[in-house]
């Protein structure tokens, strides 16, 4: 019977280029298992592509003896390839996501000019709703909207572990950045702390770290507790327009992911690169032009 009170066994793997922290989640008694936000490399100023990221999720699985039963995908994202649909073809299972994915592609599609088939949601076999469960062996996964960061963005929930995607980051890192399309602090604000309202000791999994700027190693796991006592921009009971007017500051002088036109054709498919062209090379059309808040 799946229960809340079965341990998700996790393990991380991190890739260096995107910041990007990928968990796996596992059922030690079923040897089932799901993974979350897998990410396919490429590198922006060459062009060249690697599976290698999804190559090293993929030889644990199997190293293990792990079933792939699901894959996680947190919301569109801005900042590097999702591994989605390279990891299933190698391994099988299913891919979801948030149903409101279906508000982004329209976006997307809507800049590049896209084709009915160039925003097909097909690549997803399954459209999340707020507190909809998947079950993976004897563990339970709740999705939980959480956005702010994205409009579509989606958190996830096994017994006492919650992975928060891009809308929590360590305590020394704060919190995610809105400036993209719907992305709205407020949200963000309120969408935080739903995931805060909890135990002091449940887990916080966030899905990417920089590793401050450079001032320590990687990381990604925190606590409820530290996160209230210390995150740098929601942390000390700071209230709603003070986090508004701190997310607006801070958005107003980022720089665009390097990935981020690349990326987002290619992610409303799960990561689906277009059929080579007649010369035998994949091509990928990008916009000029483009206000930050349109996609």
């Amino acid at each position: 019977m799946v229960g809340d009170k079965v341990t998700a066994k996790v393990r991380t793997f991190y890739d260096k280029r995107s910041g990007t922290a990928s968990h796996l989640i596992g059922c030690a008694r079923t040897k089932a298992c799901a993974v979350i936000d897998p990410v396919f490399d490429l590198d922006p100023r060459s062009g060249k592509t690697s599976g290698k990221p999804v190559a090293e999720i993929a030889a644990y699985i199997s190293e293990q003896g792990l079933k792939l039963d699901w894959i996680l995908e947190t919301h569109v994202h801005h900042d590097h390839i999702s591994g989605a649909s390279a990891l299933r073809d190698a391994l099988g299972g299913r891919v979801a996501i948030g149903r409101r994915v279906i508000e982004v592609a329209d976006a997307i599609a809507a800049v590049y000019g896209l084709s009915a088939e160039g925003r097909d949601l097909d690549r997803f076999d399954r459209l999340l709703d707020d507190g909809e469960r998947i079950e993976i062996g004897e563990i339970a996964i709740e999705a939980m909207a959480t956005p702010g960061h994205t409009v579509d963005h989606m958190s996830y929930v096994a017994g006492d572990v919650v992975f928060t995607g891009d809308t929590l980051f360590m305590p020394d890192s704060g919190s995610a950045r809105c400036d993209f399309y719907r992305g709205d602090p407020g949200q963000l604000y309120r969408s935080i702390h739903r995931i805060l309202d909890r135990s002091p000791d449940v887990r916080l999994l966030a899905c990417h770290d920089y590793g401050a700027g450079g001032k320590r190693k990687p990381a990604w796991e925190s606590t409820v507790g530290e996160q209230l006592a210390s995150n740098i921009h929601v942390g000390g009971n700071r209230t709603e327009e003070e986090f508004i007017a701190l997310r607006r500051r801070r958005d107003a002088h980022l720089d665009m992911p390097a990935l981020l036109l690349h990326s987002l054709p290619l992610n409303i498919r799960a990561g689906q690169f277009p059929a080579p062209a007649a010369h035998g090379r994949v091509m990928l059309s990008i916009p000029l032009d483009v206000p930050r808040d349109a996609m």
